[in-house]
């Protein structure tokens, strides 16, 4: 059972994104500052109840040890804005969680935040059903730069795993780090509700690094095509430019009914390299492959109609049939607006397997 320290005071957590106050009393943490280790475990100290100073005293010294972790990614958060943290690593110890909707906020550390599994305590997932619609994890361009390192599990959230949005006043989200993570189980198909977007959905975000992650069963009864392994786009409310310079390398894609990776708005110079796309049962059972159009594909929307100014590339992959089990091309580009791109193009060998 997890340890609360309750105090009948503003909730940190409000509709699932951590606050971080201004002001007086703030948790922002000052320029420099330490490196910080957190441990958590699925009965550590929860924050939850307390804000201002009376979670600053809560908050100070907690996590710093195996034998004193807190209980999610929240208190860990907590932790490091009541410091004065540079870089931290956040160790995961095995078990399931149930975060849901956890934002990266200006303040928490300067540097980079590391998140990942504590070896030799079993494998961690994080579980999403109690949260049903919505996304695991959201970054900005004014969060830490965010290393997420598996092995650990991001099973069975409605909207998408990670959600990263640049903005105009900030600019993209740069240095993204998503490593050997376990996307599984995403989309309406498996959670009510649900609009299922991506495993990891980029909206305005240069030069992230998506590298030797598994994206298992994304999956939409309603709208099939609209999820995707990993989605290149824009900031649609504030009609920023593209998602451009991304690597997406050596994941495997299994059952996604929309196209595995598709780019829009604009995205340019994403390389897709060295990834398997493969066959597998859908959440009925019946063995499907990937996509509708292409395993990576463009698409133009009246949003933003326009191409991709180059460099979307495909190489060194090996592919399968569609969700529907029909051949389609390796790339594709296509348009709602009767736009005519070729705003990505296949490179290399790229061999298909029936």
């Amino acid at each position: 059972m997890r340890k609360h320290l309750n105090i009948g005071l503003l909730c940190l957590v409000t509709t699932g994104v951590m606050l971080v106050p201004g002001g007086a009393g703030a948790l922002a943490a000052p320029a420099g500052g330490e490196d910080v280790t957190v441990y958590i475990a699925s009965g550590g100290t929860s924050f939850a109840g307390l804000s201002g100073k009376t979670l600053r005293q809560a908050a100070s010294g907690a996590g710093l040890t195996a034998r004193n972790p807190v209980g999610s990614l929240r208190d860990a958060q907590a932790v490091l804005a009541a410091g004065h943290t540079r870089n931290a690593t956040i160790l995961l110890r095995g078990g399931t969680y149930d975060d849901a909707g956890v934002e990266w906020a200006p303040g928490i550390a300067d540097g980079t935040v590391t998140v990942k599994a504590q070896p030799g305590t079993g494998p961690v997932t994080f579980d999403g059903r109690a949260a049903r619609a919505g996304y695991w994890t959201k970054v900005g361009p004014k969060s830490p730069r965010l290393n997420f390192q598996g092995p650990y599990t991001v099973q069975r959230y409605g909207d998408g795993g990670i959600k990263a949005t640049g903005t105009r006043k900030d600019g993209p989200v740069r240095g993204l780090v998503v490593n050997g993570i376990t996307f599984r189980q995403i989309g309406n198909a498996w959670v009510k509700g649900g609009k299922g977007f991506a495993g990891v959905h980029l909206n305005y975000v240069s030069k992230a690094k998506i590298t030797k992650n598994r994206f298992f069963n994304l999956e939409n009864k309603e709208k099939p095509g609209n999820t995707h392994g990993v989605y290149l786009a824009f900031n649609q409310t504030q009609r920023t430019p593209g998602s451009n310079g991304n690597t997406v390398a050596g994941n495997t894609f299994k059952v996604i009914s929309g196209d595995p990776v598709r780019a829009s708005d604009g995205s340019s110079g994403n390389k897709v390299r060295d990834n398997t796309f493969a066959k597998g049962h859908d959440y009925r059972g019946k063995v499907r492959g990937n996509g509708n159009h292409g395993m990576f594909t463009y698409w133009v929307f009246s949003r933003a109609d326009t191409c991709g100014k180059g460099g979307n590339t495909f190489s060194g992959n090996t592919y399968t049939v569609s969700y529907s089990n029909v051949k389609n091309p390796a790339v594709y580009s296509g348009a709602d607006t009767g736009r005519t791109c070729k705003s990505v193009r296949a490179t290399g060998h790229n061999p298909y397997e029936r």
